[in-house]
C-alpha cells in the first residue's frame, strides 16, 4: 500500500502545472515578472547558513544556487552540476564527474577545485555553518582531475545523496566567497537560473541569468516577499499582485478553491505542531514530573479540530504518519487531566511558567488553547508572543521555559531532520536534549542503507523522547501552496521546494 506521501509525490511527478493544457510547452511565453510570497525570511542567502529545513529556505535558494545532484519529485536523484557519480564498493566514497562548461554568475568556471572548496567549507568547524550538522560522515575531498572530485566518507552513509541535494551540497562561487567575505550572505553567487540583485526588508529581488548553462529561464524577474499572514497572501493572490504563495492555512482552503483564478497546490509534507521544554535549566531540567504534567494536560483532538477541522490529525510522535520512519507502535502522550494534576503535585513546582510563541497563524491560537488546558490542570502559564527573528536566538540560547514549535515534515531523508534537532552537532536542539545515547542512535541510523533497519532506530529515538517527556507533540495539518492559474510550468523538487526554471506567466 502506498503511503500518503507516495501518493502525493506520484501526483506531483505526473504533472508540471496541473491546470495547464498538455501543449503548454509550445505556448510558453518568455518575459514577465513573478511575485511569490513565503511565510519565513531566510537567515542568510549563503545557503549553508540557512536555518529553515525543507522547502522554506530552498524556495529562495533555488533561484540562484544548484547542487551536484537534484532530488526530483518522483524521489529519484538526477544529474545537475555533476554529470554522473559512482559510489565506491565499500560505500566510503563518492566520485563525481563535474558538468563541463558551467559558469557561476560572476563568470568564474565550475570545476573540481570549486566543488572541493564548497565541500571543505561546509565541513570546516571554523566556518561553523548550520549545514555542517549534516556532514558528520564527511571525511575529506580529493581532486582527481580538473573535472573529477571524490568525497571521502568516514563510514557508509545511507542519506548521502539526499544531503548533497540540499543545503550542505550547495555549490557557490569560491571567488565571490573570498572577495565578498561577510557580504556574501547578502550578495551570493551561484550557477542557478537567476541572479540575486537585492535583499532588504523581507524582499528578495532576482533577475534571469542569461549565462545559465542549461535551458534559459522564461521569466525576466522574480520577487520573493515575506508575508506570514495567510489572509494577506490570499488577498494579494486574488488581486494578482502575488502569483505564488506557500503555507496556506487549512481554514482558507475552501476560499481558495472557490476562486476560479486560484489553485491549491498539493504538497508531500505536513506541518507539525509540538511543544518543547527547556531541558537545559530549571524547572524542567531535573523535573520529569513537571514535563509530564504539561504533556498530559493537552487535549490534542481539540487542538487538531481548532487548527484543521476534519483534515490533519493528532501528532503522536516527532514524525507525522506520512513519514516512512513513523510507526503506529509509537505511544504518544495521552490527554489525562487527572494524571496531569497528579504529576504536577509530584513535581513540587508552584510558580508561573512562560511559553514562547511566534507571532503567526495558527500558533497564537494553539498557545491560547494550551494555556487554557494547563490552567485546568492547575498550572499557571503566561504566553510571550514574539517575532520569529527574536524567537530563534532566544530559544537557541535556552532563554525560555516552554516554546511552541512547528516543522515541515517529512523531509527528503529522516537524517535531515533528526540531525537538525537531535544529532551530535544539532543546530536546532530547541529542547536542549543533548543526550549521548540519542546522538549515537542518530549516527548509527545515518551509517545504514537498509531502510527497515534505519526505521527501527528512528522509531526508538522517537519513543525515548516520548518516554522522557523532553518534548510533547500536538497535531499535524496538511500543507498547501496557492498559485494563480496564470502561472505555468510549475514544478517542485522532492522536498516540496519550488523550481523556477520552467515557470512562465500566461497573462
Amino acid at each position: 500500500m502506498l503511503t500518503r506521501r507516495e501518493v502525493l509525490v506520484s501526483a506531483l511527478a505526473a504533472s508540471v502545472t496541473p491546470w495547464a493544457s498538455p501543449s503548454f510547452a509550445q505556448q510558453a511565453k518568455a518575459g514577465g515578472h513573478l511575485t511569490a510570497a513565503v511565510v519565513l525570511e531566510t537567515a542568510s542567502l549563503d545557503p549553508i547558513f540557512g536555518n529553515a529545513p525543507g522547502p522554506s529556505d530552498r524556495n529562495i535558494y533555488n533561484l540562484y544556487v544548484e547542487n551536484l545532484v537534484y532530488h526530483a519529485a518522483d524521489g529519484s536523484f538526477q544529474p545537475m552540476l555533476a554529470e554522473s557519480w559512482e559510489l565506491a564498493a565499500d560505500g566510503k566514497s563518492v566520485t563525481f564527474k563535474i558538468r563541463p562548461g558551467v559558469k557561476f554568475s560572476d563568470d568564474t568556471p565550475l570545476d573540481a577545485e570549486a566543488v572541493k572548496f564548497n565541500l571543505d567549507r561546509v565541513m570546516d568547524p571554523q566556518v561553523d555553518a548550520r549545514a555542517r550538522q549534516f556532514t558528520g560522515d564527511f571525511e575529506s575531498t580529493d581532486v582527481i582531475d580538473e573535472m573529477t572530485v571524490r568525497l571521502n566518507l568516514k563510514q557508509p552513509s545511507g542519506p548521502i545523496l539526499a544531503i548533497l541535494a540540499e543545503e550542505a551540497g550547495s555549490i557557490v562561487s569560491p571567488t565571490a566567497v573570498k572577495e565578498r567575505g561577510e557580504d556574501f550572505a547578502r550578495n551570493p553567487v551561484g550557477t542557478g537560473p537567476f541572479v540575486i540583485k537585492s535583499w532588504s526588508s523581507g524582499v528578495v529581488e532576482a533577475e534571469r541569468f542569461d549565462g545559465y548553462w542549461g535551458e534559459k529561464a522564461l521569466l525576466d524577474q522574480i520577487t520573493v516577499r515575506v508575508i506570514n499572514n495567510t489572509a494577506v497572501k490570499i488577498v494579494e493572490a486574488k488581486a494578482g499582485s502575488v502569483q505564488l504563495a506557500d503555507a496556506i492555512q487549512v481554514k482558507d482552503f475552501a476560499e481558495v478553491e472557490g476562486d476560479e483564478n486560484l489553485a491549491l497546490l498539493d504538497m508531500p509534507l505536513a506541518i507539525t505542531a509540538y511543544m518543547v521544554f527547556n531541558n537545559q535549566r530549571s524547572p524542567f531540567k531535573e523535573n520529569a514530573e513537571l514535563r509530564k504534567a504539561l504533556a498530559l494536560s493537552l487535549n490534542r483532538e481539540a487542538i487538531k479540530k481548532a487548527v484543521s477541522g476534519d483534515l490533519g490529525g493528532v501528532l503522536t510522535a516527532f514524525e507525522p504518519p506520512q513519514a516512512w520512519d513513523w510507526d503506529e507502535s509509537l505511544t504518544g502522550h495521552k490527554y489525562d487531566p487527572d494524571a496531569a494534576r497528579e504529576a504536577y503535585e509530584k513535581s513540587g513546582f508552584t510558580g508561573q511558567l512562560s511559553m514562547l510563541c511566534i507571532q503567526r497563524d495558527p500558533d497564537t491560537l494553539i498557545a491560547q488553547l494550551a494555556q487554557s488546558m494547563f490552567k485546568q490542570a492547575g498550572i499557571d502559564v503566561k504566553i510571550e508572543v514574539i517575532e520569529r527573528s527574536a524567537w530563534v536566538p532566544k530559544i537557541l540560547a535556552y532563554d525560555y521555559d516552554i516554546s511552541l514549535v512547528r516543522a515541515q515534515a517529512p523531509l527528503s531523508d529522516p537524517d535531515l531532520i533528526f540531525s537538525t534537532f537531535f544529532g551530535r552537532s544539532a543546530a536546532q536542539d530547541f529542547a536542549g536534549i543533548r543526550n549521548p545515547e540519542i546522538w549515537d542512535l542518530v549516527d548509527k541510523a545515518r551509517s545504514l542503507s537498509d531502510q527497515a533497519e534505519r526505521k527501527k532506530i528512528y522509531v526508538d529515538i522517537q519513543q525515548k523522547i516520548l518516554d522522557n517527556y523532553w518534548q510533547t507533540y500536538m497535531s499535524w495539518r496538511p500543507q498547501r501552496d496557492i498559485a494563480r492559474r496564470s502561472l505555468m510550468g510549475f514544478e517542485r523538487e522532492y522536498c516540496g521546494a519550488w523550481r523556477y526554471n520552467k515557470m512562465w506567466l500566461d497573462a
